[in-house]
């Protein structure tokens, strides 16, 4: 495409996508969202035990955090875990994604959204096992403060996959 060839115009256009995506984010996405990523989780967790699950709910002050249900030395407990830096970064892939299929083929636009939405989300549903146990290990406590912030590298890492893959922004010849 003649209007995408220059890295000032893909660059407008990656920022119009992001700002869509983010105010669709606010108005229900992150909701949306997070429903689909408690679901998945909970359908592993059945698979494994039949003691934990994870619910996403509104407190009394508007904001939302996951509930966790879980057994704790032999007990049902159920404790509230912020949602933090966990979902937003999503914005950025799936804008990312979404710009991919401006500017490349659809067939390498399609296979970079089924590796990149994959491998996004089975981090976060490895994330959200996780805080299942949080309150009866050390290391679980560590991997969840470590981790807790760190989706939006996760994010950037795959955009600069693509980035590299098939250098969107070249100068010359881009977007094979």
């Amino acid at each position: 495409m003649k209007l995408l060839s220059s890295t000032r115009n893909k660059t407008i256009l990656l920022l119009l996508i992001t700002l869509v995506m983010f105010a669709g984010w606010q108005v229900g996405g992150e909701t949306m969202y997070a429903k689909v990523l408690v679901g998945t989780t909970n359908v592993v967790l059945d698979a494994a035990t039949n003691d934990s699950h994870i619910e996403y709910k509104k407190e009394g002050s508007g904001r939302y955090h996951f509930e966790v249900h879980t057994r704790i030395d032999g007990r049902k407990a159920h404790y509230p875990q912020e949602t933090g830096g966990l979902m937003q970064p999503f914005v950025i892939v799936l804008s990312w994604q979404i710009f991919l299929f401006f500017v490349l083929k659809r067939r390498s636009a399609i296979q970079s959204l089924l590796v990149n939405v994959a491998v996004f989300l089975l981090i976060q549903i490895i994330f959200m096992i996780m805080l299942t146990g949080y309150y009866s290990s050390d290391f679980m406590q560590y991997v969840f403060t470590m981790m807790m912030d760190s989706f939006y590298i996760i994010a950037l890492v795959l955009v600069i996959k693509d980035q590299m893959l098939y250098q969107v922004f070249a100068k010359e010849g881009g977007a094979k």
